[in-house]
């Protein structure tokens, strides 16, 4: 079941385009540039809101990432959720994070200096103001290929590596070498929503597989299942605990996957909105 926060339909995620699908049509029905704010629909009645989280979870001791899997390696608060609910409607490029750099060393990553240029396109702004290459986090998980994308986002991958070498370790008794993913940034709209992507700014990520340190590969299209029956390998097990984990841990603002709708069968969708939406279950 879908959980919501206070913007509805600013938290359907329209991830990669479909096969033909026109990107051009969806990012030229955009409607919110980035400096304003715009009213978001009410939600069915069906849906309940929960009550906005009060508070950020508390930053968690400095971990021995190479030693303890299950250590987290966020040290820094702007890598949780954004979990204040008034800026829910707020549509942009997440702001500049002091000291990013800084940051980024602090919590054990391996980055590359990156730029994603800001201009508008039909409406719709693109771009980020920070931007870097991720190279590899605390736990050595290598992104294929190495991911442009925000800082705020490098800093939630940062914690997320921490979450899926537990995880790994708990179903397979193994580590994760590598994630295989369908990128960041794409300027355009929601595939589904006049709405603009949080790939738009490159602080949204699609992850597709995961190969462990045996070879073995957890594959998202193979492994997920599907939503009403439970899975009986450590695969789909693995998976679905992990997008649980990522939302329920305040990683990540938004979480989205085949329980969300079959355009995210094959990835779990990722991002640092400000609203938040678990599609995780």
């Amino acid at each position: 079941m879908l959980r919501y926060g206070s913007a509805l339909l600013f938290s359907v995620l329209g991830c990669a385009t479909r096969p033909g699908g026109d990107p051009s049509a969806l990012v030229a029905s955009a409607s919110a540039p980035s400096s304003t704010r715009v009213e978001a629909p009410t939600p069915p009645p069906e849906v309940p809101k929960p009550a906005p989280l009060a508070t950020e979870p508390a930053p968690e001791p400095a971990p021995s990432a190479k030693t303890d899997p299950s250590a987290t390696t966020n040290l820094d608060p702007n890598a949780t959720a954004n979990l204040d609910p008034d800026d829910d409607a707020v549509v942009g490029p997440p702001a500049i994070i002091p000291d990013c750099e800084e940051r980024l060393k602090l919590a054990g990553v391996k980055f590359e200096p990156a730029t994603l240029p800001l201009f508008e396109k039909h409406g719709t702004t693109c771009g980020a103001p920070q931007a870097v290459k991720y190279v590899h986090g605390p736990q050595n998980i290598v992104f294929v290929p190495s991911p442009v994308l925000t800082c705020q986002l490098a800093l939630a991958l940062a914690r997320f590596e921490g979450q899926a070498a537990r995880l790994a370790e708990q179903h397979f008794g193994q580590r994760i070498r590598s994630v295989k993913h369908g990128g960041t940034y794409n300027c355009r709209s929601m595939a589904r929503f006049k709405l603009a992507s949080e790939h738009s700014y490159g602080n949204a990520i699609d992850l597709y597989e995961f190969k462990l340190s045996n070879g073995k590969k957890v594959n998202v299209l193979s492994h997920f299942g599907k939503p009403g029956t439970e899975p009986s390998g450590a695969e789909g097990r693995f998976l679905r605990s992990l997008a649980r984990a990522a939302f329920d841990d305040a990683t990540f603002s938004v979480v989205v996957t085949r329980f969300f709708d079959e355009l995210h069968r094959d990835h779990i969708h990722v991002d640092m909105a400000h609203y938040r939406t678990d599609g995780s279950r």
